[in-house]
């Protein structure tokens, strides 16, 4: 529930910001202004409401999958090691204790957090890849303005329809456009954020992630 209701409070803070960036890089009245200028000008433009709506339900989409994946799965898979080390079974018992043996606890906290940040990471995006690519189709420049202001349904609609004359499984392939290079790129950012994360709790004195 926490990062569900985290991932929305960074879809609202995202909205205005992402719709700014775009503007910024495809309106040449623009160009050069600024972040903070740009958002003021486009609230100016189209209202407060609009800049913070426009987009929203294709941010949820993206911002809290992303989320939930990211850190649900971080902590259930930490624990899920640490159990296997803790609490060993008897097929496990003696390879636990090997590795008990053999590699200090830092040792073990460090990898503990690296596999779960790795696993972690390959879920989040898994669980976002629709969610971003709605975005990307629902901020991708159009015809004046009308790209943007489509719906959710409405966006996800049109992708899907791209190849539903080939079935159901073809049309859903639409969602998972460019995972592969989402796995590399955002891939990389989570396992980094996750592990720094986790060694920052424990310089401050905090339990590892998992472990209690």
């Amino acid at each position: 529930l926490a990062s569900i209701m985290a991932g929305a409070v960074a879809s609202l803070v995202l909205v205005p910001m992402e719709s700014t960036r775009i503007r910024m890089v495809t309106d040449a009245s623009f160009e050069g202004i600024g972040l903070l200028r740009g958002l003021g000008k486009l609230v100016d433009e189209a209202g407060l409401v609009q800049t913070l709506t426009v987009g929203l339900g294709a941010m949820l989409a993206k911002q809290v999958p992303y989320t939930f994946g990211k850190q649900v799965s971080f902590d259930v898979v930490a624990k899920f090691l640490y159990g296997i080390l803790n609490n060993p079974s008897q097929s496990t018992a003696n390879l636990a204790e090997t590795i008990s043996k053999s590699v200090s606890p830092e040792f073990i906290k460090w990898t503990v957090s690296v596999l779960s940040a790795m696993i972690a990471s390959v879920m989040a995006c898994l669980m976002s890849q629709p969610g971003d690519v709605i975005l990307t189709e629902t901020y991708k420049g159009g015809e004046g303005d009308d790209t943007k202001k489509r719906g959710l349904a409405e966006v996800s609609s049109s992708i899907f329809a791209r190849n539903s004359e080939d079935g159901v499984a073809l049309a859903l392939t639409g969602f998972f456009t460019g995972l592969q290079a989402r796995f590399v790129h955002v891939g990389v950012i989570i396992t980094s954020q996750l592990v720094i994360y986790d060694l920052v709790k424990q310089l401050l004195g905090l339990p590892a992630t998992g472990s209690h």
